[in-house]
């Protein structure tokens, strides 16, 4: 039995023979639009590019007879056609340019198909316009797009009446649906929540149109598009409810979609499948971090992550085995996205280090087939994707081999992301965020330099970032302005600059996002303080600097979170160290002192005797800096009592870690023998004091 897409092979050679013959030229129009129309139905079965191309050689050809006056009902079908194949060829190349195209088309037929002589095929066109909007929202002028996209959805219902079309009007409230999605992606938290929100309201108003044993393919795409909606509200609030109920509706689309009836649909359901489970697994690795349960809870949790990762690598290699590049490449390069994050999550876990940096390899690889299909110009968003995996997986190989290298390879892919973001006009706050990750990896990359010049250039490069971020908060609603560094201001006391300069300085809503970015501040200007010459203004410039980013970020999180506060004291703490080897070293030794104090309210020996212990080491090392201007026996005194708490706490977590066999009980005996060792130095300098006024005493 011959296949559909052969008779329409041998109706397209018909017609060419038919243009042969002599006929007028309304009926030669005709053949033209016949062959467009064939064509596109060739397309739909192939998905091959030179079909849609055949098309528009086809339609515009008809065109030539077609005109407004002359045959307005025939020229407008034959646009309605056009546009299609125009939609089709921008799955293939040129999206933006042919999408456009696609639009100017449906217009114009839109003005022949009136809601009120044709209200099917103006709500039909009107839902292909809408979709057309959604993939150029992707592209260009998200929010505008988007827009375009919901109101073309709304005048298709407005034309139909739910009693007389009801499964049109039902693929219309999908359409709807999908516009609403398209929109959220480029909107603030709030409107992104209520538009998810729209969106799941308009798949389920849909979904009552649709039964599953009369419409089983038209039901099982509402409940794919369904999954979709609830992973886009997923990232707005109730993240693991909402992943739980995208679950349940790819397992209800999985029902009817099988791997052997309808491969393409199936493995669609399979990506968003893996999508959700995806999610569920980074929202227990989140809610791990945050918690502080016992070893047998931490094991039960990397198990529940490990499993979610298990059953994401399952769905997108189902999704992968039906996918190719050749003939589904969009398709394919999303699975691989997916499949490259599943690896990037596989690599969080507490696994050996060759099996971490084999997951990150893979992520890597993955991401480059997705490359190899998302362009710059044609998928900005995907390609920023797949840039962010290459990015995270270059950070964490840094972490295991080859650092610099790594590094720069992260701050390349970190840099190409941002551009995506710019290009799509991704939210203020998206930039924001992927500056701050272009800081923190340039500084990453410093830290492995071998030259001066390279790492200032990348402290630089970091500090510009962190300010680019710091400018879009101040302009999304906080007041992230830089830091004065002036020595006048830089001496007023931490606790009045806290109180005076930050009571009304930041909004709540991206308050924490400036204290990261303040951080990273800190740490750029410290690392830059490092190279400069210990005598030259820019030395004392980048600690006055890094001081001031670091006490807005304290003021900050002493409002919004006591750990993040602690941390920003104990670089505080270092900071006025640095700037007691250039000046006033009384006196910023204090501060230093003071800092450390502060962090320790937080760090207390009970609930975290690792990071306690670290700061006494710190406070010990800011005595004895202190004693070398003040107090010499006092502080050495001070600092000897600081080491000794350090190391009992050392080494009683050596014991208790060697005794589970944890190998983390090595270091905690390496930084015990440390502390012994600047014990002793204590005990010299105590020595030397005590002979220096015993000597003193008997010359008396």
């Amino acid at each position: 039995m011959q296949s559909k897409e052969g008779h329409l092979e041998k109706a397209l050679i018909v017609y060419e023979r038919m243009l042969a013959l002599e006929m007028d030229q309304v009926q030669r129009a005709n053949i033209q639009k016949r062959i467009g129309d064939s064509c596109l139905e060739i397309n739909r079965q192939k998905n091959d590019p030179s079909a849609c191309e055949s098309a528009i050689t086809a339609y515009e050809e008809a065109l030539t007879t077609f005109s407004q006056e002359s045959h307005p009902i025939a020229r407008a079908k034959v646009m309605r056609g056009l546009g299609t194949a125009y939609a089709a060829l921008a799955d293939h190349s040129s999206r933006a340019r042919n999408l456009n195209q696609a639009a100017i088309c449906w217009k114009e037929a839109l003005q022949v198909f009136t809601p009120s002589e044709a209200p099917n095929e103006h709500a039909a066109i009107q839902n292909e316009l809408s979709g057309a909007y959604r993939k150029l929202a992707e592209l260009e002028s998200r929010e505008e797009n988007g827009k375009r996209a919901v109101a073309a959805c709304k005048a298709a219902l407005a034309a139909l009446n739910p009693v007389d079309s009801p499964l049109q009007f039902a693929a219309a409230k999908a359409f709807l649906a999908g516009s609403y999605l398209a929109l959220a992606r480029s909107a603030n938290p709030a409107d992104h929540k209520r538009l998810c929100k729209d969106a799941i309201s308009a798949y389920q108003e849909a979904i009552q149109h649709y039964c599953p044993a009369k419409n089983p393919l038209p039901y099982a795409a509402m409940k794919n598009n369904l999954a979709i909606a609830y992973l886009s509200l997923s990232e707005a609030e109730d993240r693991k409810e909402n992943c739980r109920m995208a679950l349940a509706a790819c397992r209800d689309a999985l029902v009817c979609r099988t791997e052997k009836e309808q491969p393409l649909a199936y493995a669609a359901t399979q990506n968003n499948l893996a999508s959700a489970y995806l999610a569920l697994a980074e929202e227990a690795g989140e809610s791990e971090g945050e918690s502080e349960g016992t070893a047998e809870e931490e094991a039960k949790a990397e198990a529940e992550i490990e499993e979610y990762c298990r059953l994401a690598l399952e769905a997108c290699n189902n999704a992968l085995r039906i996918y190719s590049r050749q003939e589904s490449g969009r398709l394919y390069a999303t699975a691989q996205n997916n499949l490259a994050n599943v690896y990037l999550a596989l690599g969080q876990l507490k696994q050996k280090p060759e099996e971490r940096a084999e997951n990150c390899l893979r992520a890597i690889m993955a991401a480059q087939k997705a490359l190899e299909v998302f362009t710059l110009e044609d998928s900005p968003e995907d390609y920023g994707e797949a840039k962010g995996i290459l990015w995270m997986a270059h950070m964490n190989l840094a972490e295991m081999e080859y650092p610099s290298e790594n590094s720069a390879l992260a701050l390349e892919a970190c840099e190409e992301r941002l551009n995506s973001y710019q290009l799509w006009k991704a939210h203020p706050l998206q930039i924001a965020s992927c500056y701050k990750d272009l800081a923190m990896t340039a500084i990453s990359l410093a830290d492995n330099e071998i030259t001066k010049e390279a790492r200032a250039e990348d402290c630089r490069k970091a500090i510009a970032a962190s300010e680019q971020a710091l400018r879009i908060y101040s302009e999304s609603g906080g007041s992230c302005r830089s830091a004065e560094t002036d020595a006048e201001k830089y001496a007023e006391e931490y606790a009045d600059a806290a109180a005076n300069r930050h009571s009304e300085e930041h909004t709540e809503g991206n308050a924490e996002d400036c204290a990261e970015a303040k951080v990273l501040l800190w740490a750029a200007y410290s690392a830059l303080a490092e190279i400069a010459p210990f005598d030259g203004p820019d030395r004392k410039e980048s600690c006055l600097r890094a001081i001031e980013a670091c006490r807005d970020a304290i003021a900050i999180y002493e409002r919004t979170d006591p750990a993040e506060h602690a941390d920003a004291l104990r670089s505080l703490s270092y900071s006025c160290i640095a700037m007691a080897e250039i000046e006033e070293k009384a006196e910023n030794c204090r501060r230093a002192i003071d800092a450390c104090k502060k962090a320790m309210q937080y760090y207390t020996p009970e609930r975290a005797p690792e990071e306690h212990a670290d700061i006494l080491r710190d406070l010990a090392v800011d005595y004895l800096a202190l004693s070398e201007v003040q107090d010499r026996e006092e502080c050495s005194n001070k600092a000897l009592k600081a080491c000794k708490k350090a190391c009992k706490i050392y080494q009683a977590l050596a014991a208790e870690r060697a005794e589970k066999g944890d190998p983390a009980a090595g270091d905690m005996e390496g930084k015990a023998e440390r502390c012994q060792l600047s014990m002793q130095s204590c005990k010299a300098v105590l020595k030397a004091g005590r002979k220096a006024r015993n000597k003193t005493d008997k010359n008396r």
